[in-house]
């Protein structure tokens, strides 16, 4: 008898195990359908990804040569296209070659703008802080030494990667503009600098020396009191 029941559950087991299969295969499958074409789809994500880097760094370098072999025109017109179709990295980098390129053909506002956009396009700060820097240099000419300064504090402020730099740009401009005692300052700063650049704080020394000693202010002289040979007096004088 008892083998009867023993029977009689095995087949109660199996009928609940086929109505559980029968419910939840479809949502399995489904699962199983979601995580293989999630895998495949980040597969030919990351091979598209590469496949794009790989375009990105034949061009790159056909563009280089082009610059390197002075053929200007054309290399900055194939770095910009690879800044506006490109991979982040490689489009900022491209930035700043077509850059490089406009500035060697004369276009400094224009080699400005593409420093700048580079700067803004770079996560990393030490990039960012040399393409800022390079965006100044190229139209350094062309700027008051407001804007100048304006523009370069930020950069020579501490732990910037290029404050020497950005603070040696100041001090020639407030040369250039004859803000001499502005210029002995930065320089005088510069000198002493421990964190300067070896050839950045020789030219420094160069520039004080040009510059030379602070002048001496003289303060006008003040009669505080009459001496007593010239002390006026109401006595007249004998005769």
């Amino acid at each position: 008898m008892s083998d009867v029941f023993n029977e009689v559950d095995e087949e109660l087991r199996k009928e609940q195990a086929s109505r559980l299969a029968r419910r939840f295969l479809p949502l399995m499958i489904v699962a199983v359908v979601l995580i293989v074409g999630g895998v495949a789809g980040f597969q030919g994500w990351d091979w598209w990804q590469t496949k794009q880097k790989a375009q990105a760094a034949d061009s790159y370098w056909q563009a280089k040569k082009l610059l390197d072999g002075g053929n200007l025109p054309n290399a900055q017109l194939s770095f910009e296209a690879i800044a506006a179709n490109g991979p982040a990295g490689y489009a900022a980098l491209a930035k700043m070659q077509a850059a490089i390129a406009a500035t060697k053909l004369g276009q400094t506002a224009q080699a400005a703008k593409l420093y700048t956009d580079a700067a803004n396009s770079f996560d990393d700060p030490l990039f960012a802080d040399l393409a800022h820097l390079k965006a100044a240099i190229v139209v350094a000419d062309e700027m008051s030494f407001a804007d100048i300064e304006a523009r370069l504090t930020p950069l020579a402020g501490a732990g910037r990667p290029f404050r020497a730099m950005a603070r040696e740009m100041i001090a020639a401009k407030a040369m250039s503009t004859g803000d001499l005692r502005r210029a002995r300052t930065e320089y005088t700063l510069l000198s002493f600098a421990l964190d300067a650049p070896a050839g950045v704080q020789q030219r420094a020394n160069m520039a004080l020396s040009l510059l030379g000693p602070e002048p001496v202010v003289r303060q006008p002289e003040t009669v505080d009191d009459a001496s007593p040979d010239e002390t006026p007096t109401d006595e007249t004088p004998e005769r």
